[in-house]
């Protein structure tokens, strides 16, 4: 049987696979089996799903209609909490499922959104996070239609607060009880093995653009949650993530970078003392990776983390006294997660899971157990038997050399039954963040590289200065600079490839989204030589940006400028693409979602009018309802395709 093509639809019926929880005595393993998208519901549907570390099919947990998501294990072994919307849809509750078997049992009944939760050391209490709910005079407005909007006059925080396993009572934990205190945003949190004490990210506004001016602070509580005192840990001007406690209570571990998104927080770790006594302290000040996630050693000495060096995931354990670094295991995998690399260790540390994939295989649970100082690999599932019936691409790792000389590194993903000594048409796809990175993913994961690659178009993704994976100085490389020698850099690995043989110089395209979609808009204004250009959800006029989105303290600390200074040579008029617009000729197709809050659609309507305004073959579609990340299953089989189909008839 000749293997087939892949279609859109057959990337859509792609589940998403994530977040691996290893039970604390390693024998089973937790994590969420989802769509790509929603249909009838306001998210897209998942389930918590387990499968065994001996052996074994994975099967469903949990049955509800709509999103179980979260899943995270009781200390002791005998409970499953997680997330769910089933008694109403977007709405979630924590939920416990005994580990044995039963029905899942609801813990809350409240109102606002819960972000995340963990358990007590004792597993008799479950923390989690939760935005403030409308008050029942904002409820009674909002069902009159008496909703003007007093923008951003009524913020909702969001705090920490306790569930008790047995009685269901909600306690707030990081509520101020005197009226003349000020309040504070918990963004991330953890609780302290004897619940005395929280650490969190905390910001002094709600708004999306607080998070960039966050510190660590920890809050002692007390009086059964109704007074608290607070001492901030660390501040600095870079953001800060990941808080978490040592066992015996003495340090706050954290990660910390200049990040252009919240989520995506792959940096440097620190330690600070819990009680506020010294200063935070860099345990890898000369590491040439980027950490996403770490794990405290049972008696408090080291810290165990997996990071990207280069574009390889590596696990490796770090001294807290010495800052001695024992490399465990590196390997030209990703280890996935919707936002950040993660993974979640057993009791004694001596086992963890992940869900992995690779350039040739899916997403699948894996188990690593630990051998002196090695890891040892185990596949736990197989969830996508379907994909040896179709044709995939090849994806390979390529060097080159970028502005100022630099060493630069991308992927290179070949059509689909590449023939060597062939020209091909080229198509570059620029991540978004630009604090992110290419890695070591399965082809079928980027959607429309792969339906490019079934209709023989080559694909560039470069991870240029700007991309984690090579420590701080490189990530912060294009600060002040966005659009400079980062965009050189991108250039430079489009000659390597027309060197190389591979690409057709006459038939290159440019693609991106978000910050990646600000690439073919500079690009086009900037050079000619890409015949076509897909821009999705990009940054045209830098200073309407600021204006609108949701984080202008984003783009006001990665330019290091004022948006207002008038200077013309400045980065906010320098770097526009619609300052250069006379020059572009490129035919540009320009998406968006309606309701996009990063990137607001103002940017594309900006671009699109300004191109047709000097003649330029351009198109913009704009997506109802949808924000900066498409969810509506019509939308995305529609957005693939027409990329799909832009570049195909004009490459």
């Amino acid at each position: 049987m000749n293997p087939k093509l892949m279609t859109a639809e057959d990337l859509l019926a792609l589940k998403v696979i994530g977040d691996a929880q290893i039970a604390p005595d390693g024998e089973l393993v937790a994590f969420v089996v989802g769509d790509r998208y929603k249909s009838d519901s306001k998210t897209p549907k998942s389930q918590v799903w387990a499968v065994s570390t001996s052996g074994g099919d994975a099967h469903a947990l949990t049955a509800g209609p709509r999103s179980d998501h979260t899943p995270r294990w009781s200390p002791d072994g005998r409970w499953l909490a997680f997330l769910s919307d089933r008694l109403e849809d977007g709405q979630l509750q924590v939920y416990v499922l005994p580990r044995h078997g039963g029905e899942a049992l609801p813990l809350t009944q409240v109102s606002g959104d819960i972000q995340d939760l963990k358990w007590s050391a004792d597993s008799q209490h479950v923390y989690f996070l939760k935005t403030d709910g409308l008050t029942a005079e904002e409820k009674q407005r909002d069902a009159a239609k008496d909703d003007a909007i007093e923008f951003e006059e009524h913020p909702k925080f969001a705090r920490v607060y306790v569930v008790g396993v047995k009685d269901k009572q909600v306690r707030p934990l990081t509520h101020p009880s005197e009226p003349d205190r000020a309040q504070f945003h918990a963004w991330e949190f953890d609780a302290s093995p004897d619940g005395k004490q929280l650490a969190f990210v905390a910001g002094s506004n709600p708004f999306e653009w607080s998070w960039y001016q966050s510190w660590l602070a920890v809050s002692l509580v007390a009086d059964g949650g109704g007074k608290t005192e607070t001492r901030t840990l660390h501040q600095s001007k870079r953001s800060l993530a990941r808080p978490l406690f040592s066992p015996d209570g003495k340090w706050v571990a954290f990660l910390t970078g200049t990040w252009s998104d919240r989520g995506v927080t792959s940096g440097d770790l620190y330690v600070a003392p819990a009680s506020g006594d010294g200063p935070a302290r860099n345990l890898v000040p000369d590491y040439g990776g980027s950490i996403s996630w770490m794990e405290w050693s049972p008696d408090s000495s080291s810290l165990l983390f997996l990071a990207l060096e280069n574009v390889r995931s590596t696990f490796a354990e770090v001294n807290v006294a010495t800052g001695h670094i024992t490399k465990l295991w590196s390997g030209e995998v990703a280890i996935a997660n919707p936002n950040q690399q993660v993974f979640s260790v057993t009791t004694g540390r001596q086992a963890l899971a992940v869900v992995r994939e690779s350039a040739t295989e899916p997403r699948d649970v894996w188990l690593a157990t630990r051998r002196g100082d090695a890891l040892e690999w185990s596949k736990l599932t197989n969830l996508f038997p379907q994909i040896g019936e179709f044709a995939l691409p090849q994806m390979e790792s390529i060097e080159w050399q970028g502005a100022d000389g630099w060493p630069i590194q991308g992927f290179l993903v070949m059509p689909v039954g590449y023939q060597h000594g062939r020209r091909y048409p080229l198509v570059t796809l620029v991540h978004g963040g630009p604090t992110s990175a290419y890695t070591y993913a399965f082809s079928l994961t980027n959607r429309w590289v792969a339906l490019l690659a079934a209709r023989g178009i080559a694909v560039l993704m470069p991870n240029p200065r700007g991309s984690i994976g090579w420590g701080m100085n490189f990530a912060e490389a294009n600060l002040g600079d966005m659009g400079g020698k980062d965009f050189q850099d991108i250039m430079a690995g489009v000659d390597a490839c027309v060197a190389s043989g591979i690409a057709d110089e006459h038939r290159l395209g440019i693609s991106g989204w978000s910050y990646g979609g600000f690439m073919p808009m500079w690009a086009v204004s900037q050079t000619g030589r890409f015949k076509v250009a897909m821009a999705g959800a990009g940054i045209s006029n830098w200073k309407s940006f600021h204006g609108l989105t949701k984080y202008p303290t984003w783009d006001a600390l990665f330019y290091g400028a004022d948006p207002y200074d008038g200077d013309k040579e400045a980065a906010y008029e320098l770097f526009s693409p619609l300052t250069y617009i006379k020059r572009i000729k490129t035919p540009t197709l320009i998406v968006h979602g309606e309701r996009d809050p990063d990137v607001p659609v103002g940017q594309s309507y900006e671009f699109h009018r300004a191109l047709k305004d000097h003649g330029v073959e351009t198109q913009l579609v704009i997506y109802p309802r949808e924000r900066h990340g498409f969810i509506e299953q019509a939308h995305l089989l529609d957005l693939w395709r027409r990329i799909a189909q832009w570049f195909t008839v004009r490459l």
